[in-house]
C-alpha cells in the first residue's frame, strides 16, 4: 500500500471513496467527480438518441447532432470560481433543438392565422418516408413558395376548391390548370403532439442516485489503483 491514502474494497460506499480520494491528493477527488458526472451525461445522451430514433421519424442529421453532453471539468476556464469545489460541479445532457423539446412533452402546435399547414403524401418527392418535404412546397419564408405563385392564375392555389368537397389547403395546378393536387391541408387550427419523453426516460434510467453512486465508486477504485493503492 502507498504511504498516502487508504485501501478499500471494490464494494466501498461513497463516503469511504470520497475520503480515500481526498487523502490521495488535492486534485484526485474533484477529477473523479468530474469523470463520474461525464459518464452519467454521456450515457444519458446516448440513451436519448436511441429513444429519438425509436420513437420519431428522423429526417435530418441535425436532429441527432443536436443532442449533446456538456462536460464537467475540475478546472474550467470559463468558470474558475468552481475550481475544485465539487459542490458546484455539473454536467448536462439535452438538445438545442426546439423541435425535440416540443416532441418531449407533447405540446399543442397552433397554426398562424388559425390554420396549421400539414403536408400530405402528394408533397413528397420521394417514396422514402424519412425524406424531408421538398422546400419548394413550404408556405412562406426561405426557399418556399413566393406570394406571387399563389392565386387564381399562379401555379399554386390556397383555398377550398369549388364543387368537390375537398378541405381548405395548398393545391398545385397541373395539366394546364385542369387538375388540383393538394400538397398541404389547412383544415386544422392545431395539432396535439404525443409526448415522446425521449429525455425524461433517459434521465430516469441513468440519472438515478444508484447509477451515479455505482459509477463514482468504479471511478474511485480505478483512480486509486493508478496511485498504487490496493482495492
Amino acid at each position: 500500500m502507498a504511504s498516502k491514502g487508504v485501501a478499500f474494497p471494490t464494494d466501498i460506499d461513497t463516503r469511504s471513496a470520497m475520503l480515500a480520494l481526498d487523502m490521495a491528493g488535492k486534485t484526485v477527488l474533484p477529477e473523479a467527480i468530474a469523470e463520474t458526472l461525464n459518464i452519467v451525461a454521456d450515457a444519458s445522451t446516448k440513451q436519448q438518441i436511441k429513444n429519438v430514433k425509436r420513437r420519431l421519424r428522423v429526417r435530418t442529421k441535425y436532429t441527432i447532432n443536436s443532442m449533446k453532453s456538456s462536460r464537467a471539468r475540475p478546472y474550467q476556464a470559463l468558470n474558475k470560481a468552481r475550481g475544485r469545489n465539487i459542490d458546484r460541479m455539473f454536467s448536462r445532457t439535452g438538445t438545442f433543438s426546439s423541435y425535440l423539446w416540443t416532441q418531449e412533452g407533447g405540446q399543442t402546435i397552433k397554426g398562424k392565422d388559425g390554420a396549421l399547414p400539414i403536408p400530405t403524401s402528394k408533397a413528397r418527392t420521394s417514396q422514402d418516408i424519412l425524406k424531408a418535404i421538398a422546400k419548394r412546397y413550404r408556405i412562406g419564408g426561405g426557399d418556399s413558395l413566393k406570394d406571387g405563385e399563389y392565386g387564381d392564375t399562379g401555379k399554386f392555389f390556397i383555398g377550398t376548391p369549388k364543387g368537390d368537397g375537398r378541405p381548405r389547403g395548398l393545391y398545385e395546378r397541373k395539366n394546364k390548370n385542369k387538375r388540383l393536387t393538394m400538397l398541404r391541408t389547412l383544415e386544422h387550427e392545431e395539432v396535439k403532439l404525443k409526448d415522446t419523453n425521449f429525455h425524461d426516460d433517459a434521465i430516469k434510467r441513468y440519472g438515478t442516485p444508484q447509477y451515479i453512486r455505482a459509477k463514482f465508486n468504479q471511478v474511485a477504485v480505478r483512480r486509486l489503483r493508478r496511485r498504487g493503492l490496493s482495492a
